[in-house]
């Protein structure tokens, strides 16, 4: 199956495009209200979404469905839910909920479909996608050599005012210039500058840890030979001495951060790329995400879209850490994001605290760990922020109410993290770790000893489906940590969550994959989506339930963004988020769930998405009179 990480083409969300008038003449018409089948149908006669969202008296009732209420003390089922304006008002039967209607009600059959909580992805970078997807879009797993020389031919032409050339992601790059496995060629510089000679051009690596830049960056940013490495970064250099382009860790920030200053405006960027972004997310059941390497400049674009009440989807923020910027300028916007971080919040948007990151990526030797690497005495990784940064950050924030988040690919990064909290915990009378749960992200490899040490300190295990199937890379990480450690270590997801530690699950979009459906499966299985048989990540003592998978991806996520009553499952008084789905995950085959798609999204009782597979929840009649020419749309939904 192709892995995609980002294609706003999948995108068919009818309710953000210019055509959706013509796919209702296409498909028939449109329904009348009384007879009115999918969530599309909530919305009322308004110009604008900030009118529609606003309305707050308006009825719905949802009968005749599958609904998965999704708590995890009340896993049951119901057969109807109603909504009045952006929360739900009752759940029951269908028979219950009917007796709710009025002549003014609108009642959507949802014929049997599946209802869940709305997805939350609790650790993914929209502000990274809104940098890939608005230059030079590359597929590390597809695009040619010939086909990358034609994207930066066409970026040349048709943005002649652009700065830079910048773009993402490569397949991985290799410090001794070996051939970058999608393009044949070499992992240097030169590869560049033949296509690019007289602008700056900047290309990230897949992994988030690494980047490619020309000569005219090198130029431009002042980095020479003779340049001294930055505190948790290298400039990679061949057997002469001299640069190859490849930037690893915080050294690519000095370039990276040369490229800031070009974006456009908060409005500009929200208005023209967040909203595009956030639309793709809403097709794959997603009514709430945690962006946890936020910038200054997306702060302000989160709070324009609040403002004006166009967010389609609900935003933990976290914001990065001064220390993860080279530059004074950059540091400075940092810390005062940072210090004034309530002035960013909103309604849908709330930024609960700062990211580190500890080390680098689970393959190339670059994440911490406990116990030396493969073929090594002493060697366990370096460090990225190291402890002492870390530390610092950990009491300083801690103090100002603000949760502490840290990546860690490494068993020895993870260890960093719980031990801090315990000494935070020991040394600080009115501490404020119960109440913030300060985070480590990815938990991508943890020591046995350290399981249970979660749970004790109350510390949260945010996992990331990256790694936790087996699949080719897997062999990469092997050779670095052997295959003991691979099995044993690697996401042990079932011990900690059983261990009663506060869990959910972030994908780390754009780096991995955002598709939910592929995360949960193989959350459940360990092996690749729609595998059956053969070697598995040790799915015997690591692999969690459908249920507890489903929990992570709701009512989990949903702890973790501080809305536990707010959102995360489908109940009286909580927001209408939910997702309507096109198979009950829960009785087909665990190796289909990957197939999954969605047919409506619904965000505090609006729509969000809509698929153009409407027809399959939409009974649509020929309508007489002027009905269609009268109807008016808006990006909420369609408009009656």
């Amino acid at each position: 199956m192709k892995r995609k990480m980002l294609d706003l083409t999948d995108n068919d969300n009818i309710l953000s495009k210019l055509s959706r008038r013509n796919f209702l003449k296409a498909t028939g018409g449109a329904a009348a209200i009384a007879a009115a089948t999918c969530p599309v149908a909530q919305a009322v006669a308004s110009t604008t979404s900030s009118k529609a969202r606003k309305v707050t008296d308006k009825v719905v009732l949802y009968v005749n469905g599958k609904i998965y209420q999704g708590d995890k003390s009340n896993q049951k089922w119901a057969e109807a839910f109603a909504v009045q304006g952006e929360k739900f008002i009752q759940v029951g039967t269908t028979e219950e909920i009917l007796k709710l209607r009025t002549p003014q009600t609108l009642v959507v059959d949802l014929r049997g479909h599946t209802v869940l909580p709305g997805l939350i992805d609790d650790h993914m970078h929209p502000e990274m996608a809104v940098e890939n997807y608005n230059n030079v879009r590359v597929d590390e797993l597809s695009t040619t050599w010939d086909e990358f020389k034609a994207l930066v031919k066409k970026e040349l032409k048709e943005n002649p005012h652009k700065e830079w050339v910048f773009g993402g992601n490569l397949d991985y790059l290799w410090d001794d210039g070996s051939a970058i496995k999608m393009f044949g060629m070499p992992s240097h510089k030169k590869i560049l500058d033949e296509l690019i000679p007289d602008k700056p051009a900047f290309f990230w690596e897949c992994s988030g840890h690494a980047a490619l830049v020309n000569s005219k960056a090198l130029e431009l940013c002042g980095i020479t030979k003779d340049t001294p490495d930055p505190v948790g970064g290298h400039f990679v250099k061949d057997e002469n001495g001299e640069l190859t382009g490849v930037l690893r860790e915080l050294a690519a920030n000095v370039a990276w951060e040369k490229w800031l200053e070009t974006l456009p405006t908060p409005q500009e960027l929200g208005d023209k790329q967040l909203k595009p972004i956030f639309s793709y997310l809403n097709s794959y059941g997603l009514t709430s995400v945690s962006e946890v390497w936020s910038r200054e400049m997306y702060g302000q674009a989160y709070k324009y879209l609040d403002d004006k009440d166009e967010l389609t989807l609900r935003l933990a923020v976290y914001a990065t850490v001064p220390v993860e910027f080279v530059t004074p300028k950059m540091q400075a916007l940092a810390n005062s994001y940072i210090d004034n971080h309530q002035q960013y919040n909103g309604k849908q948007v709330k930024i609960l605290g700062v990211k580190y990151i500890l080390d680098g990526a689970a393959a190339g030797q670059t994440a911490r760990l406990v116990h030396p690497y493969e073929g090594s005495d002493s060697y366990i990784g370096p460090w990225r922020n190291t402890p002492e940064q870390y530390k610092e950050g950990l009491f300083k924030y801690d103090a100002m109410g603000l949760c502490v988040h840290a990546h860690c690919a490494g068993d020895g990064a993870a260890r960093l993290v719980l031990d801090s909290v315990e000494e935070l915990r020991k040394t600080v009378p009115n501490n404020n770790a119960d109440k913030l749960i300060h985070r480590v992200a990815h938990v991508a490899m943890v020591d046995k000893a350290d399981i249970n040490r979660f749970a004790e300190l109350n510390v949260h295990a945010e996992f990331s489906p990256v790694f936790w199937y087996d699949m080719p890379a897997i062999r990469v990480v092997e050779q670095d940590i052997g295959a003991e450690r691979v099995q044993n270590n690697m996401y042990p997801m079932k011990p900690i969550f059983e261990s009663g530690a506060p869990c959910s699950i972030g994908t780390d979009w754009t780096v991995t994959p955002v598709n939910p459906w592929i995360a949960i499966e193989t959350a459940v299985t360990r092996r690749g989506p729609g595998v059956t048989s053969g070697p598995s990540m040790n799915a015997e003592e690591h692999a969690v339930s459908l249920e507890n998978a489903v929990w992570l991806y709701t009512q989990g996520g949903a702890d973790s963004q501080k809305r536990a009553d707010e959102i995360g499952s489908i109940s009286q008084g909580k927001y209408a988020d939910f997702v309507v789905i096109d198979q009950n995950i829960f009785d087909v085959p665990i190796t289909d769930v990957h197939k999954t798609k969605v047919l409506s999204t619904v965000l505090g009782g609006s729509d969000v998405y809509l698929s153009s597979k409407v027809e399959e929840i939409l009974e649509l009649g020929m309508l007489t009179g002027d009905y269609e020419n009268n109807m008016q749309f808006a990006s909420v939904g369609r408009q009656f």
